[in-house]
């Protein structure tokens, strides 16, 4: 038989046939067994390198504890800043919706002229063109007061002047029911006068619901002349704040402080 010039290359130029394939099937189990050896080393790298680059249980605890810490530090502060745009946008929407009551009042001439500080008639036809303008779902009179003005932070306890140290009864103050009494307007904002006799309007900006703090869901207002003044008589030409600066210490008129009254209504 004539061998190919490679068989001496190969040196098989002497085997037989059966011989030649048994020793190149010998040949290729090996080199099989060879690759499947290799092939199992580098999966056993590989699940070593990645069990090195896994976390422990303990280190994944204390990451989760770092996180909460973190949580517990920050989510209130967002919250309560969350919280607190939403009382100062409400402030400002009824600080609005007053002053369009007097615009439009004034403009139509239905604004009674007051007569003296303590005028009893005035603040009660104020207090009527306040309910028409504000549009009421719900009126409340002295027996059923509290079924428009939910019970809570008052203001005074009957003077204010002076500080929490001079003797003001914080938690017992007014408004308390008068003869007047307080509404819920169609948007579910609580209204009564601070007394039957002076123009000076408390809001909730958001009814019966609480916190019920002056200085958050709680704001006074009242007729001011064209100098920024409360009217003692005569005609009011706008809607001011009744506490027309920042309460940053408790006192008569912000028993939780602070209470921004100028600042959430004329800085933006």
């Amino acid at each position: 038989m004539r061998l190919h010039p490679s068989a001496k290359l190969l040196g098989v130029q002497n085997l037989s046939p059966t011989r030649f394939r048994n020793k190149f099937k010998k040949t290729s189990l090996e080199k099989n067994a060879a690759f499947t050896l290799a092939e199992g080393a580098m999966h056993v790298e590989m699940s070593i390198r990645q069990c090195k680059a896994a976390f422990t249980l303990a280190e994944v605890l204390i990451t989760l504890a770092i996180i909460g810490i973190v949580a517990a530090m920050t989510i209130p502060t967002l919250i309560s800043k969350y919280q607190d745009n939403q009382f100062k946008t409400a402030y400002k929407k009824a600080y609005s919706d007053l002053n369009q009551v007097l615009m439009s009042s004034l403009a139509y001439n239905e604004m009674p002229n007051r007569t003296k500080n303590f005028d009893v008639d005035a603040t009660k036809a104020e207090f009527e063109l306040i309910k028409s303008g504000l549009k009421v779902s719900k009126q409340c009179d002295r027996d059923n007061f509290y079924e428009c003005w939910a019970k809570g932070d008052t203001l005074c306890g009957g003077a204010c002047f002076g500080d929490a140290e001079g003797g003001i009864d914080m938690e017992n103050g007014q408004p308390v029911p008068i003869a007047l009494g307080a509404f819920l307007d169609i948007s579910g904002r609580s209204w009564t006068p601070y007394s039957g006799n002076e123009n000076v309007y408390l809001v909730d900006t958001n009814g019966l619901a609480g916190p019920n703090l002056f200085g958050k869901d709680r704001w006074m207002f009242t007729f001011a002349d064209q100098n920024g003044n409360r009217v003692a008589s005569g005609h009011p030409i706008k809607v001011i704040p009744n506490v027309n600066r920042d309460v940053l210490s408790i006192d008569a008129f912000c028993k939780h402080p602070p209470c921004y009254y100028y600042t959430w209504l004329y800085e933006r």
